[in-house]
C-alpha cells in the first residue's frame, strides 16, 4: 500500500494457511521473500500441493525441490500435514522411469505424516512402473486417500497398514488384483476403473458404510463379500459389464469339460482364482444389508439378472432406485425386489429417454404367487421423458402387487425449457 501498511501480514496465521492451501508448494515457499513476518510461515503450512515440473527448467530441479521440502515437513517430529496433493498427469513427468522412482520415494516420505493424500498420475505403458503398484501402504494418520490414474497389479490392494483410513476414492485406475483389504474403510468410491477379465476383485469390508461403483469400464465387476455395515450404495454399470458366453448364455453353456473359451475364463481358471460365479450370488448378496440403494445399468448387463436366482432378502432397504434394466425378462427384477424388500418405503423407477424397447434377457427369477409389496411402501415414483408402453406395463405390475394408484406418481420431464418438469398422480391406465 502507498502508506506502507502491510495488512496481509497482520492477518492471523490460520488465515494465511488458508491462502497457502490455494497455491502450489513452490509458490508457498516463495512467500518467505515478501516480508519478515512471512519468513517462517510456510514451514507450518498444513497443505502441500505439487503440480509437476513445468516451469522449473528441468525435472531434476523440480525433484530436488520436492525432496528438500518433504524432508523439512515430513522428516521430523512436527505435527502431521492435513493434506498433500501430487498431480503428475498434465506435463508428462511420470513418463520417465527415474521420475517414477522419485514419485514412489515421495509417497513413502509423505504417507506417515499426512491425513489426506491425493495422487493423480497417468498410467504408464509398463504396469510394473506405476507407483504405488502392489505396495502395502503404512500410515497411522492417513484418513482419506484419493487416487487418479494409479495402477495396482498383483494379488491384493492392502490398506491394513492404515488403521485410520476411512475414505478411499479410485478414478480411472487399473485394479488388476484379486482382493481389496481394509478393516477401517467406511466410504469407497470406484469410478471408471479397469479390472481383469479373467477373475473378479473381492470386496469384503467389515466397516464399509457407503459404496459408489460408477461406470465400470472394462473387466468383470467386483465380487461383493460381507458388507454388514453398508448403509448406502450407488451402482452404475454400462455395456462393458455385459459378460456372457460365446453362445449368448450367462449361466454357462455346458459342464466343466465342454465349456466355450469365454465360459472357461468367466467361471475362473484354477490357476487364476476360485470360480466364484457358478452357484452363488456375485453382487446383490453383498448389498443385502443396505438401507438406500441405486442400481442403474445398461439392459445388456446380465450380472444382476443371473443374481436374481439367489436373490437375498433386503431386510433394511427403505429407498430403492432402478432404471430400465429392471424391465427386461417381463419385469423380472422389479417383481423380485418388490417381493424381497419387506420394509421398502420409497421406490423410484428412472426410465431413459428414447426408444421404449427393452433388450430382453432370460428370466431367472420366478415370482412366487401374487405376493404383495411391502406394507411400508408409501410412494412409487416413475420418472420418464415420455409416457410410453413401458410406463403402462409398470403400472400393471405395481397394481398386481397390491400398490394402489394413489401411491404412484409419474414425473414427466421434457427438454423444452418452457415446459420444465411436472408431477401428476395416476387415476387409471389402459
Amino acid at each position: 500500500m502507498a502508506s506502507g501498511e502491510d495488512r496481509i501480514s497482520a492477518l492471523p496465521e490460520d488465515i494465511l494457511h488458508q491462502v497457502f492451501r490455494l497455491l502450489p508448494a513452490h509458490e508457498v515457499v516463495r512467500t518467505c521473500l515478501l516480508a519478515r513476518r512471512w519468513r517462517g510461515v510456510w514451514r507450518s503450512v498444513p497443505t502441500l500441493c505439487f503440480t509437476g515440473a513445468k516451469g522449473w527448467g528441468s525435472a531434476d530441479r523440480f525433484a530436488q525441490f520436492v525432496d528438500h521440502l518433504l524432508h523439512l515437513r515430513c522428516g521430523g517430529d512436527g505435527p502431521p500435514l492435513d493434506s498433500c496433493h501430487f498431480d503428475f498427469d498434465s506435463d508428462g513427468f511420470m513418463l520417465l522411469p527415474a521420475n517414477q522412482r522419485h514419485a514412489s520415494n515421495w509417497l513413502w516420505k509423505a504417507l506417515p505424516r499426512v491425513r489426506a493424500l491425493r495422487l493423480r498420475l497417468r498410467i504408464p505403458e509398463d504396469p510394473g512402473a506405476s507407483p504405488p503398484s502392489d505396495m502395502h501402504l503404512f500410515s497411522q494418520h492417513l484418513t482419506r486417500l484419493e487416487l487418479v490414474g494409479v495402477g495396482f497389479y498383483g494379488s491384493v490392494v492392502d490398506f491394513t497398514g492404515c488403521p485410520a483410513l476411512v475414505e478411499l476414492s479410485m478414478d480411472t485406475c487399473d485394479i488388476v488384483v484379486k482382493q481389496l483389504l481394509s478393516p477401517s474403510l467406511k466410504h469407497l468410491r470406484i469410478t471408471r476403473c479397469y479390472a481383469q477379465e479373467n477373475y473378479r476383485i473381492l470386496i469384503s469390508l467389515p466397516n464399509l458404510v457407503s459404496l459408489e461403483l460408477i461406470e465400470w469400464v472394462q473387466g468383470r465387476i467386483p465380487l461383493l463379500g460381507s458388507l454388514p455395515c453398508l448403509s448406502r450404495a450407488v451402482v452404475v454399470l454400462n455395456e462393458s459389464c455385459a459378460v456372457q458366453c460365446s453362445q449368448g448364455r450367462f449361466d454357462s453353456c455346458g459342464d466343466d469339460s465342454d465349456m466355450c473359451d469365454r465360459c472357461y475364463y468367466y467361471y475362473g481358471d484354477p490357476e487364476l482364482g476360485p470360480p466364484y460365479d457358478r452357484n452363488n450370488c456375485i453382487f446383490l448378496k453383498g448389498l443385502s444389508e443396505v438401507r438406500d440403494l441405486e442400481l442403474s445399468a445398461n439392459s445388456d448387463v446380465i450380472v444382476f439378472h443371473r443374481d436374481l436366482r439367489w436373490c437375498p432378502t433386503f431386510t433394511k432397504l427403505k429407498t430403492l432406485l432402478l432404471n430400465d434394466w429392471c424391465l427386461a425378462a417381463d419385469h423380472n427384477a422389479l417383481m423380485c425386489f418388490l417381493q424381497h424388500s419387506p420394509i421398502l418405503e420409497k421406490l423410484t423407477i428412472q426410465l431413459s429417454e428414447g426408444s421404449s424397447d427393452v433388450t430382453e434377457a432370460e428370466g431367472i427369477y420366478k415370482p412366487v404367487g401374487q405376493s404383495v409389496a411391502s406394507n411400508c411402501l408409501e410412494i412409487v415414483e416413475i420418472k420418464c421423458a415420455n409416457i410410453d408402453s413401458r410406463v403402462h406395463k409398470i403400472l400393471k405390475i405395481l397394481t398386481t402387487y397390491g400398490i394402489r394408484l394413489e401411491q404412484i406418481s409419474v414425473q414427466q420431464t421434457s427438454r423444452i425449457p418452457e415446459s420444465g418438469c411436472f408431477n401428476f398422480a395416476c387415476t387409471g391406465f389402459c
